[in-house]
């Protein structure tokens, strides 16, 4: 068996989706690609030849400040190699947080 953070079967527009979600306490880092393809994978093998469906991974972390930052770059690319080596999935989106004050905000990054 394989863990995930979380994953729903979600069912609408008469297609399937299976929303794969992983959640980060800290900034994300380049190897959570390597390990929502594991969870891809996992999904593939197990789940989807008994429940046809279309994957998408979601990779929700502490907002990163610095944009400008290689660690930043880095993460971006590997997002990007995701989804060039993955047609079999919807892109990942990526979900940065913040704290601000006593409200937890929430910001798609669109890279």
């Amino acid at each position: 068996m394989q863990k995930m953070g979380i994953m729903l079967s979600l069912i609408g527009d008469n297609r399937r989706l299976v929303l794969l979600i992983e959640l980060k306490a800290t900034e994300a880092r380049i190897d959570n690609t390597l390990q929502i393809q594991r969870y891809v994978d996992w999904l593939e093998q197990y789940y989807v030849p008994n429940r046809i469906s279309d994957i998408q991974p979601v990779l929700i972390s502490k907002k990163i400040l610095n944009k400008t930052s290689e660690n930043y770059k880095k993460i971006i690319e590997s997002l990007k190699h995701f989804n060039d080596m993955n047609n079999r999935c919807v892109p990942i989106k990526y979900v940065e947080y913040e704290l601000e004050g006593n409200d937890l905000l929430f910001k798609v990054i669109n890279y």
